[in-house]
């Protein structure tokens, strides 16, 4: 609530300009996406007077053509959402016998916020209101709460409009590109004989790294036995702290602690100083002589994250995290549902 106040005080929305966002999240989050499948073959470039075309680049780029691809996907579906959301309401506007404009606000009829309601708004963004008293700015406290009132009036005409008028998107599934991604003996978990192996390319200090490990998990969780889930290490060079939080991370892997302490420095990835990172691998159960030790070989540890940095920008990871579901690759922190997608229809082959 209180961003969203704070960003509605700030930079004021017109009621239209809200709905017709609204429209389009709604819209998205009914649909059935799948992929493209064919491009404009003709769409080329020369050089040297030698003719190239995306052919050459899913050959030689497989992991740039991947992204062409999602990114078409998704200019596809901006486009035939917009003309849909058009045509569904001039229907219910002729249907009506109102304006295309009018059919979301059709109806709504605001009611007078509470004291009670405005009072909580106040003293929930107060920080944010520059120190003005509630009287001073009581009618804009007011608006927002009418306006959010008018977002869900909306929210609620369009899920009718949409039950009457079913909106499906109807692209063509592109061919997965796949790319080889070599595990060599790095941190697993799963069967080695698992029908689904996924490559995880991540950093230690990474905020998007750590968001992603709830999905993560929940894969794991789902498809127990069905995944393989490989981790190689990918510390970006602006994170100060990465790289030793991984050298850290390998030296428990004899001791059958790696998870133990991957899990940990996760949910710590904000705080990953020298110091803290030799509490908590000891704190996990790693005996401290045995880590002490191990990390005296710096070179030899870091030779080998050096190894897996290399591997992954040799198949196009630049960012993280990356993963690569049976060598189809996947680019940051995404939903639940963009690797679960893929993972139903590898399982299916």
């Amino acid at each position: 609530m209180e961003n969203i106040f704070k960003k509605w005080m700030e930079n004021p929305i017109s009621k239209i300009v809200l709905a017709t966002n609204l429209v389009f999240a709604l819209l998205f989050i009914v649909s059935v996406p799948s992929f493209v499948r064919e491009y404009i073959t003709q769409d080329a470039v020369s050089i040297g007077g030698k003719k190239y075309d995306l052919s050459d680049v899913k050959e030689t780029s497989p992991i740039a053509y991947s992204k062409f691809q999602s990114e078409y996907k998704g200019l596809i579906k901006n486009t035939l959402g917009e003309f849909a959301q058009d045509k569904l309401f001039e229907l219910i506007a002729k249907d009506k016998n109102i304006k295309p404009s009018e059919v979301l606000t059709e109806g709504f009829t605001p009611r007078e916020p509470s004291e009670e309601d405005i009072m909580n708004v106040y003293l929930s963004n107060k920080a944010q209101l520059g120190g003005k008293s509630l009287n001073e700015t009581k009618d804009k406290i007011i608006g927002f709460l009418k306006n959010q009132q008018e977002q869900e009036h909306s929210r609620t005409v369009y899920r009718d409009i949409v039950t009457k008028y079913p909106v499906e998107f109807l692209i063509k599934e592109a061919e997965a590109v796949r790319v080889t991604v070599e595990e060599k003996n790095n941190p697993s978990i799963g069967p080695k004989d698992a029908k689904i192996t996924i490559v995880e390319f991540s950093d230690f200090e990474c905020p998007f790294c750590k968001r992603s490990q709830d999905v993560n998990q929940k894969l794991r969780e789902k498809y127990k036995g069905q995944i393989r889930w490989v981790f190689r290490d990918f510390p970006l060079p602006f994170h100060q702290d990465a790289m030793y939080a991984h050298m850290a991370a390998n030296c428990t892997i004899s001791e059958g602690k790696y998870w133990d302490v991957f899990n940990t420095l996760f949910e710590n990835s904000g705080n990953l100083g020298k110091a803290n990172v030799d509490a908590l691998i000891v704190k996990a159960g790693m005996p401290k002589e045995k880590y002490q030790a191990c990390m005296k070989n710096a070179s030899s540890l870091k030779s080998e994250i050096d190894a897996d940095i290399a591997d992954g920008q040799k198949v196009g990871v630049s960012g993280t995290p990356a993963f690569f579901i049976n060598g189809i690759f996947i680019s940051g922190a995404l939903p639940f549902e963009n690797f679960d997608e893929i993972i139903q229809k590898e399982l299916k082959q």
